[in-house]
């Protein structure tokens, strides 16, 4: 069974916003903060899984899921930003395997939202990377 490249580029777009709106920038994040300045820490990925690629699909593309996570860092829901549909069944399959650590705000965590795309590549592709696989 093929494995899936499972990404979360889309975090970094979302931690950008959320420390637009919470007023935090990265250089206030790295211990440069201003006197009072909410210290934004975003929820940090423990583990992962693969989601496996569907025997009779023929499909392709990028399933975006929004993990909503408590203060606790467990996964409270999973709504799905970008569908494709015989992709977004493994893609939410392998989203429950996940394990995060809740983000905090000036040491105390909180809930929190974070983007995690899955990218599928049909099987018959793989040989345009080189070794049977998408490079990681």
């Amino acid at each position: 069974m093929r494995r899936i490249l499972a990404i979360f580029s889309f975090g970094f777009l979302l931690f950008a916003a959320a420390c637009v709106w919470l007023g935090a920038t990265p250089a206030r994040q790295t211990g440069g903060a201003e006197a009072g300045a909410p210290k934004f820490v975003p929820p940090e990925i423990l583990r992962t899984a693969d989601a496996a690629y569907p025997v009779n699909s023929v499909a392709f593309g990028t399933v975006v899921l929004e993990v909503h996570l408590d203060t606790s860092g467990e996964i409270q829901s999973v709504r799905v930003a970008r569908d494709i549909a015989s992709l977004t069944q493994p893609a939410l399959e392998a989203i429950k395997h996940w394990r995060f650590k809740a983000a905090t705000l000036d040491g105390k965590p909180v809930a929190s939202v974070l983007p995690v795309a899955f990218i599928f590549v049909r099987p018959d592709l793989y040989p345009r990377y080189g070794s049977g696989q998408p490079s990681h």
